[in-house]
């Protein structure tokens, strides 16, 4: 490839996976905007709660342990394939959860297929977008992260908007998402070259610091967490986190329309993504700042951020499970989210204080993973407390996972940082 072709292409390549991602996140969000409809939809069917709980718990579940595997297969295989096989694969389980006439098929296309679609993704997607964008990385991560917040917002509000125009509408934004996620997996086909990975190129042309024997498998980089108690504790912190956002963002359109009666289901779609992520975004911004200007003088500020943006959680979820108006419960997403973007600013550089550079990459599957399979349960959970408790308890119970969080990091920024610091 002539180096005038490779860069114009690196711009296509991100704009062609940050549409794949739109779509992915996207697709995502459906289950969640849609999903008072859905239960009054099969009211007849004594569906619960903890029920519809178990779909979104599956999905987080399924995803965390099959990223790994998308890991080794972007590896091993061509990343153009398994982004393609992702893509369709994800938009099959998204269109078939349009036909689900009770829970069991929506936990298998949507929690088991999906998930597992969507898994292929992630690995393959950053590999290409680091390999192509050298000196523009920054920049390329930051438009790709954009993007998906955009998707987020889209399409919760597209499907809120369906999923309000009558019996079954909620079935035609599966649709919708489904085919046109299908249509855009054909269509990667063509937009996509089958590149090699930098590292099998090297060892094709016989540099040996290319060889795949020069890179970390996955056992190495479960040792590589596993020894440092301060990695282990990060991955508890992930996993008390996960467990309170996935929780948070499964039921909190259910409850803005069950909580305020007044709103639309087009209109909770919107307000329960728009200001979540509007505050993601300066909190990210936010977090990022700060701790790249200190990072250098004080590695263990990384840290230090991770547990601000648990702590600032409470707040948030305390707000919106109490709040007297829409308008409160509403500032008190926005809150929550900017505490996320915080949080969610230092997730991976703080990993990667604790753990060598060889090691990273794959460390990354395993980290979340891990964070994964610890937070899965939040969504099934707190539908459980919602018809033994009330949604409000529920919402509010999540701010003590976001303090157990905050203190699993704190237990590992105060006495196994300095021990374990690379």
């Amino acid at each position: 490839m002539s180096k005038e072709l490779s860069k114009n292409y690196k711009w296509i390549v991100l704009a062609v996976l940050s549409a794949t991602y739109f779509l992915a996140q996207g697709s995502r969000q459906i289950f969640n905007a849609v999903l008072p409809q859905i239960k009054a939809d099969f009211a007849g069917a004594g569906l619960s709660d903890a029920q519809l709980g178990l779909v979104g718990s599956m999905f987080t579940l399924v995803f965390g342990l099959a990223i790994p595997f998308g890991g080794i297969l972007a590896d091993f295989f061509s990343r153009k394939w398994m982004i393609v096989i992702g893509t369709l694969l994800f938009s099959v389980g998204i269109f078939t959860s349009g036909m689900a006439s009770g829970v069991g098929l929506l936990v298998v296309a949507y929690g088991i297929v999906n998930a597992a679609g969507q898994a292929l993704l992630p690995p393959s997607n950053s590999s290409l977008i680091g390999q192509f964008h050298v000196e523009t990385r920054a920049t390329a991560f930051s438009i790709y992260q954009i993007v998906f917040y955009v998707g987020i917002v889209v399409c919760s509000c597209v499907s809120g908007w369906l999923s309000g125009l009558g019996a079954g509408g909620w079935r035609k934004a599966f649709f919708l998402f489904g085919a046109v996620s299908a249509a855009w997996a054909f269509a990667l086909v063509f937009f996509l070259r089958d590149t090699p990975q930098p590292s099998l190129a090297k060892a094709a042309e016989g540099d040996p610091a290319g060889a795949p024997s020069d890179r970390a498998t996955v056992r190495e980089a479960l040792g590589a967490v596993v020894r440092k108690p301060s990695a282990l504790l990060l991955m508890a912190g992930l996993g008390f986190y996960f467990y309170a956002k996935y929780g948070f963002n499964t039921w909190i359109v259910a409850y803005l329309l069950r909580t305020f009666p007044s709103l639309s289901p087009a209109a909770a779609a919107f307000h329960a993504v728009f200001w979540f992520y509007l505050g993601a975004v300066v909190g990210v911004f936010a977090g990022g700042r700060v701790s790249d200007r200190f990072a250098a003088l004080r590695p263990q500020v990384r840290f230090d951020v991770n547990v601000a943006g648990l702590a600032l959680c409470v707040p948030g979820l305390l707000v919106s499970a109490f709040a007297p108006s829409a308008a409160f419960c509403i500032f008190g997403t926005a809150l929550l989210g900017f505490a996320t973007g915080v949080y969610d600013s230092n997730i991976y550089a703080s990993l990667f204080e604790v753990v060598k550079p060889r090691y990273r990459a794959a460390a990354v599957g395993v980290f979340g993973c891990g964070g994964s399979v610890i937070g899965a349960s939040g969504p099934a959970v707190l539908g459980w407390m919602n018809a033994h408790f009330s949604m409000s308890a529920g919402i509010a119970s999540l701010s003590a996972f976001a303090l157990a969080g905050a203190a699993a990091i704190g237990i590992a920024r105060i006495f196994f940082f300095e021990r374990d610091k690379e």
